[in-house]
């Protein structure tokens, strides 16, 4: 996409170019394009009048003068006052873009209407030409004024197609700063209008100069087969060279658009929500790439909204929610249950400072959050400095209570090596819960509830008397696979609080 410059073509320069090379840019590049335009049209037309169609010839007598000094330097006059005249109002015209960031609706719309103006501008010079030579050829042989003013007008057309298609392309970089802040009462013409007058003026125009020729043939009669044919050479010469180059243009100002857009899809495609094309071109197209950016900035929002969804509630949950839709209730199911608790969280409050508590708390929530990820967890909670797990739900895992179990002795080491400023106790259970969603039909979220929650939040209270050793219920060892299951060994029996019956606690072997 660089490789081609930002806007379709290399010369036009890259978006980060200053406001005054591009304002000097895009003159030199038009004065550039409508000297050449003008100067290959002035060819053909010397070429059409000389050999292309000679007769009747204006190498006659008393046409010396007209030959030899008023034709060239009517011709330098014209092309330069011109020119400069042009290249002076496109000048005066894009001084905004250098005095001010955004023009105003006035300023705005005399930008788009430049290659519009440049091409009328072209049309009136081709156009009082053939007025003028075809008056000063005919004050001597009336017959010369067909030729002269037929050929002039076909040439002025045709430059007024290529310099029309050339500013365009040329006025780019300048469009897309308008069309950024300013929004078209309606767009300029579409690609149909654009290719047909493409056709017409390259190609529909040289080919009616041959039909008229051939006519002209057929009714004066006095045209050798050489002359038919040389003239019918040039003729297709001509339209065969303004056909191609005009559609060439054509398809610049097309597939320009077209393969920006194209770029930014597979950007997309890669992941790339922040890609974003240029919007330079005034007509249809321009919609096409307004519609895309809109397309990619609402691609970026809802990956935003994903991610931020994904961190408040938990990968699993978001995309549980984004397969189905949520609704209030829950189903039975068998899970692990992880609950940590910090020790003296009250003390380390009034100890320091609030800043140092919550980074803290945020080392903590780190380690514990990674390591339920890791083995296929949900941290469904944050209780202030407390945090709920869940192994089994909502997404199945072939063996929750090792993977808890598994997580709870690893984060009680990390936590001691990687965070010793604080200490947590560690509880885990084992059995049937009901998850789902709770809450009201506008604001709800998904949570686990039954006796193993309970069970774990005891078994960390209990466990603070050694916040180095997780506490865990019998039912989760017994659960557990074989492998993980002789990592740890029976403790005490306690009663939990509220509890009547004692539990059966299992420690993790050292």
């Amino acid at each position: 996409m660089e490789g081609r410059g930002y806007y379709g073509w290399i010369l036009l320069g890259r978006r980060g170019d200053s406001r005054r090379m591009l304002r000097v840019r895009t003159s030199v590049l038009l004065a550039v394009a409508s000297y050449g335009a003008n100067l290959i049209a002035l060819g053909f037309a010397v070429l059409l009048i000389t050999v292309g169609i000679p007769a009747p010839s204006i190498f006659q007598p008393g046409l010396g003068i007209v030959n030899s000094v008023v034709l060239p330097v009517t011709l330098v006059v014209a092309f330069v006052l011109g020119h400069v005249r042009g290249m002076f109002v496109v000048w005066t015209r894009l001084h905004w873009v250098t005095r001010s960031g955004v023009p105003t609706a006035s300023q705005a719309r005399c930008t788009l209407a430049l290659p519009t103006w440049l091409t009328l501008m072209q049309l009136s010079i081709w156009l009082f030409g053939a007025a003028l030579f075809g008056g000063l050829y005919g004050y001597h042989d009336l017959r010369l004024v067909p030729k002269i003013v037929g050929v002039i007008t076909l040439a002025g057309f045709v430059v007024c197609g290529v310099v029309y298609q050339l500013a365009g392309l040329v006025m780019r970089p300048i469009t897309a700063i308008v069309l950024g802040s300013y929004v078209p009462a309606r767009r300029q013409q579409g690609l149909a209008v654009r290719s047909v007058g493409s056709w017409l003026l390259g190609s529909g125009l040289p080919l009616l100069g041959m039909i008229l020729i051939m006519v002209s043939a057929l009714t004066v009669g006095d045209v050798t087969v050489t002359q038919l044919a040389v003239s019918v050479l040039v003729l297709s010469a001509m339209s065969v060279a303004t056909g191609l180059t005009l559609t060439l243009l054509n398809l610049s100002r097309i597939t320009g658009p077209l393969r920006g857009v194209i770029d930014g899809m597979l950007e997309v495609e890669r992941g790339r929500y922040d890609a974003e094309v240029a919007v330079y071109d005034p007509s249809t197209l321009g919609a096409l790439q307004a519609g895309f950016n809109s397309m990619a900035a609402g691609l970026r929002e809802r990956e935003l909204v994903r991610d931020l969804y994904n961190r408040q509630v938990g990968a699993q949950v978001a995309q549980a929610a984004i397969e189905s839709r949520p609704e209030l209730g829950g189903v039975e199911c068998t899970v692990a249950v992880v609950f940590i608790d910090l020790v003296g969280s009250t003390t380390l409050a009034l100890t320091r400072r609030a800043t140092e508590v919550v980074t803290l708390l945020n080392q903590f929530c780190g380690v514990v959050v990674e390591e339920v990820n890791q083995r296929g967890g949900l941290v469904n909670k944050f209780e202030g400095d407390a945090v709920l797990a869940i192994f089994g739900a909502p997404t199945a895992l072939p063996d929750p209570a090792a993977a808890a179990l598994e997580a709870a002795r690893v984060m009680t080491s990390r936590l001691v090596a990687e965070v010793p400023e604080i200490s947590a106790g560690c509880g885990v259970s084992y059995g049937e819960v009901v998850a789902g969603y709770v809450g009201a039909a506008d604001r709800f979220e998904y949570t686990v509830i039954g006796d193993p929650v309970n069970e774990a939040a005891r078994l960390s209270s209990a466990a603070k008397a050694d916040p180095s050793v997780p506490w865990v219920s019998e039912a989760a060892v017994a659960a557990a696979g074989p492998e993980e299951a002789a990592r740890w060994r029976p403790g005490p029996e306690t009663v939990l609080r509220g509890r009547i019956a004692p539990t059966q606690v299992y420690l993790a072997q050292n």
